[in-house]
């Protein structure tokens, strides 16, 4: 038995575009072209493939059965042929990225989507984690660039990149009807604060640290979740409590006399290790945001 591409694909377009003159034309081929290969794939496989009508065409049971491993041979060989461009382009076949988990989101995924357009024999590892791990990762080597929230402490083995920044916002667990809730700096030092602990790990607590009594938490999901429990007031990106202020999950803290706030994240990568295509345009997208 010896078939062939052209038949697969005269099949498969067959089935798909519902006859054999559409398939020629999604193919680029004559009509009779197309019912040939068809025609000879049957005699190979000694199968109909397909019951004829004067206006149509319909899989038989042998055929519905063979379509998907046809249509799975075809996407093989497209895979193959993306591969072998790539390749010979001297494109990255890898890339693995670390991620703080502060900022898996919708944005992140379209910017990994964004990459596997540009790069579609790509495979991509995406590795999540918290603030300081993201860091660590990419120093030793276990992943080939990072996207964490901003530390404003910079290691001498990195290179770092601004993306984004975005606005903060204090939060406090809702309480029915209240949206809004008006405090002053001092009553808020009152209150239980829940903290990232990587401020604590680098010695940055101060500039973050309003309240006397501290929970802390490695992300923002985390604090999220504590603060809706009830168990303190947080300081948060805004963009990922406005939806909650919506419904009515968290509130809103208007401190007195506190100025607006903003926070950035950045692309990291080792200084010692080149950035290739599939990095630099990683690295493009995301600094290319706006901010939020």
């Amino acid at each position: 038995m010896s078939l062939s591409i052209e038949q697969l694909e005269a099949f498969v377009y067959t089935k798909e575009c519902g006859g054999f003159g559409p398939a020629a034309r999604k193919l680029g081929k004559h009509r009779t072209t197309v019912s040939h290969l068809v025609n000879d794939l049957e005699l190979d496989l000694e199968l109909s493939l397909f019951t004829r009508s004067a206006k149509s065409v319909t899989l038989t049971e042998a055929g519905s059965s063979l379509y998907c491993y046809a249509k799975s041979v075809l996407s093989e060989l497209n895979y193959f042929e993306q591969k072998a461009q790539g390749l010979l382009e001297a494109q990255p076949d890898k890339l693995s990225i670390a991620v703080d988990v502060s900022l898996m989101d919708e944005q992140f995924a379209l910017g990994l989507k964004a990459l596997n357009q540009q790069y579609p024999s790509l495979d991509i590892d995406v590795l999540s984690g918290d603030t300081i791990s993201i860091h660590q990762w990419v120093e030793q080597g276990e992943v080939d660039i990072g996207f964490s929230l901003g530390t404003f402490e910079y290691s001498t083995q990195l290179v770092y990149s601004r993306a984004y920044q975005f606005e903060l916002c204090c939060a406090i667990k809702a309480e029915p009807y209240q949206q809004k809730l008006e405090v002053s700096e001092l009553e808020l030092r009152q209150l239980r604060q829940i903290g990232f602990n990587f401020f604590n790990q680098l010695g940055l607590a101060s500039s973050q640290t309003i309240s006397h009594r501290l929970i802390r938490a490695s992300n923002s999901q985390q604090i999220i979740e504590l603060v809706k429990a009830g168990l303190g007031w947080a300081i948060l990106p805004r963009y990922l409590c406005e939806p909650l202020f919506a419904q009515q999950q968290l509130s809103e803290l208007w401190v007195n006399g506190m100025n607006k706030e903003h926070w950035h994240c950045d692309v990291v990568w080792k200084k010692e290790r080149p950035q290739n295509l599939a990095m630099q345009a990683f690295t493009q997208y995301f600094c290319k945001l706006e901010d939020k």
